[in-house]
């Protein structure tokens, strides 16, 4: 793997601020999650906060899991599915889901913008890292919008729920246009809580249509999946080609 020369590198004193800084905040926001729920409902919050950096989990899916997991839980245990999980009823509060959500973007963006060089040095660190740099290379190639647009396509990146597009693609993309820290962390910190609000507005309206009447939330569905199909249509039919011309 070749690196960018001119990528920010940083001197020891700012990686350690910045890295072990970012880290604390990360520690105080699950101490504060642990002063605002029951035991058991804080240790189901953290494990859905964990499973959310794994990969091919995302908002998308835990945002959903944390707002709605009590309501699907209830439909279980009225068939005789018995889960071990602690959700609320009407979810988690939006803003635990919020603040847990930002906090690890965050603290994965600094990390990785901070210290992408040093880890790559990791045995197995480094290679899935390599991994995740190649694949997000590819991307460039295919949506070559994404570097045209610079901060602005970076932005929608992490602000549009794509397949994988997660703090860490966007931290790795940020790297292999030689974006400054300064930049980037702006643009996942303001991505993240936009997404992150927008998928729990669209969650809401979708558990309250289903307890007033599961047809209208199919609908509510398939019709953000219709308007979703075309701008993209839209977007890949007038704008894409532009970025491809001026590649070539």
């Amino acid at each position: 793997m070749t690196e960018e020369p001119h990528y920010y590198r940083p001197d020891r004193k700012i990686r350690f601020i910045m890295s072990f800084g970012i880290l604390g905040v990360l520690a105080a926001v699950v101490f504060i999650i642990f002063l605002a729920l029951p035991f058991d409902q804080f240790v189901t919050a953290i494990i859905l906060l964990g499973i959310y950096m794994c990969p091919g989990f995302g908002k998308e899916s835990i945002i959903p899991a944390m707002l709605g997991g009590g309501h699907i839980l209830e439909a279980l245990e009225n068939i005789g599915i018995y889960i071990e999980l602690s959700i609320p009823l009407n979810g988690f509060p939006l803003w635990i889901i919020l603040l847990g959500i930002v906090a690890i973007d965050m603290t994965l963006a600094i990390i990785i913008s901070y210290n992408f060089d040093l880890l790559l040095r990791v045995p197995l660190l480094g290679k899935v890292l390599g991994l995740f740099t190649d694949k997000m290379t590819v991307l460039l190639d295919k949506k070559p919008w994404i570097k045209g647009l610079a901060s602005a396509g970076l932005f929608l990146f992490m602000f549009i729920p794509f397949m994988g597009s997660s703090a860490i693609d966007t931290s790795i993309i940020g790297r292999i246009i030689s974006m400054h820290p300064k930049i980037l962390l702006p643009i996942v910190f303001f991505g993240s809580v936009l997404a992150t609000l927008v998928m729990a507005v669209g969650v809401n309206v979708v558990i309250n249509l289903w307890m007033a009447n599961p047809f209208l939330a199919l609908a509510a569905i398939a019709g953000a999946i219709i308007i979703g199909v075309v701008i993209w249509k839209l977007w890949r039919k007038y704008i894409t080609p532009r970025f491809a011309k001026k590649e070539n």
